[in-house]
């Protein structure tokens, strides 16, 4: 009887072992190299994969790296890194971890940053964000969205426009967005041009919000603008969901005082449950539509909206534009917003409703160019 117990006790002992030994592990993992370093510009890197077993991947920062494919079968795989341009003023480090269920293996990815000056102004006490700094091809879609149409009383506002997505209003060149207004007839209006809105894409709460932006001649009946709304506004409506207008130039009272190029307005709208609103005009020291990019920026916090001109190369430079935040109807400035660029023409803002006395077309299109729109947050 020991004797058969015994057998039993090995025999058990023995089927154990081999279970242990084929209990399947998930595979181990391998890459090559393990540690890549770039320079600023965007371009493209592979890491080669070894795997015994299925695998995926993880990215520490998605927002200036992309990977594909982002996971695999046993076996061996190229992966393909991409890497956006670094246009901050420090280096950047990034973790691209690969794994399979039991074993992962990890790749630094460091990207320095310009020696050149191309590197971008950060503002002390703040990281970036997002930014669009239009240097692809083509508008980003995953960005904007172009509205299309006349809107509901010209926009509100009784302009002239049809606004479109076609490359003669909205096209990206050389690195910039550019809107052009046309003098024509098109779908029952007498002008075209763009609007483009974020809305649903990107959207924030608070911040140091900037665009660099070359204005054209508004002269007599343009009106670029540079401004925000609530992205509850689908479901709030305006001005419920409120605006903040970080820049407007065009405002009647530039042309009755003859000082178009330095005439601009800031102003917030809010409910309450009517429209209530603040934006007093102002009257800067020198033109910002000689042919140069301006900077006009936006700083947003829980107390206190203030707007300035060129504030990346003047520090010392004063708001022109000032408002402490309340508690409003619908709270309209504690929320997340949404950005918006556009250039309308004629309406109840340069109070002129006749294509023919849009002196700014007179001579052909005109043009806004965008640099680039960024969004900072406090660190």
């Amino acid at each position: 009887m020991i004797t058969k117990l015994l057998a039993i006790t090995l025999l058990l002992a023995s089927c154990t072992d081999k279970a242990d030994d084929q209990r399947p592990t998930g595979g181990s993992i391998d890459v090559n190299p393990k540690e890549i370093t770039v320079d600023f510009e965007e371009q493209e890197v592979f890491v080669t994969v070894v795997a015994e077993s299925e695998w995926g991947s993880s990215l520490s920062d998605q927002s200036w790296c992309t990977v594909s494919p982002t996971g695999g079968l046993k076996g061996e795989t190229q992966v393909k890194v991409t890497i956006k341009k670094n246009i901050l003023t420090e280096s950047r480090v990034n973790t691209l971890k690969f794994r399979t269920h039991s074993s992962s293996v990890e790749v630094k990815i460091t990207q320095e940053t310009s020696t050149t000056g191309e590197a971008m102004f950060i503002p002390e006490g703040y990281k970036l964000l997002w930014s669009d700094e239009f240097d692809g091809p083509a508008l980003n879609t995953d960005n904007w969205t172009c509205e299309i149409g006349r809107g509901s009383n010209g926009w509100g506002n009784a302009e002239l426009q049809y606004y479109t997505d076609r490359t003669e209003n909205v096209d990206v060149r050389d690195g910039k967005l550019v809107i052009t207004a046309r003098k024509e007839s098109y779908q029952g209006a007498t002008a075209t041009s763009a609007r483009l809105i974020t809305l649903g894409k990107v959207y924030f709460k608070y911040g140091y919000v900037t665009a660099s932006i070359k204005l054209p001649k508004t002269a007599n009946g343009l009106w670029p603008a540079f401004w925000m709304m609530g992205n509850d506004f689908g479901s709030k409506g305006w001005p419920n969901c409120g605006e903040t207008d970080i820049l407007e130039m065009g405002n009647v009272g530039g042309i009755n005082n003859g000082t178009q190029e330095k005439f601009l307005n800031g102003a917030c709208h809010w409910g309450e449950p009517g429209h209530a609103y603040y934006g007093p005009s102002y009257t800067n020291s020198y033109s910002v539509q000689n042919g140069q990019f301006h900077t006009f920026t936006c700083i947003w916090d829980e107390n206190q909206i203030a707007m300035y001109i060129d504030l990346d190369t003047d520090p010392n430079a004063k708001p022109y534009f000032k408002m402490s935040i309340k508690d409003f109807g619908d709270n309209e400035f504690r929320k997340d917003n949404f950005i918006l660029l556009n250039l309308a023409v004629g309406g109840n803002f340069p109070q002129i409703w006749d294509i023919n006395q849009v002196t700014a077309l007179s001579n052909g299109p005109a043009e806004m160019e965008v640099d680039y729109v960024r969004v900072f947050q406090k660190k």
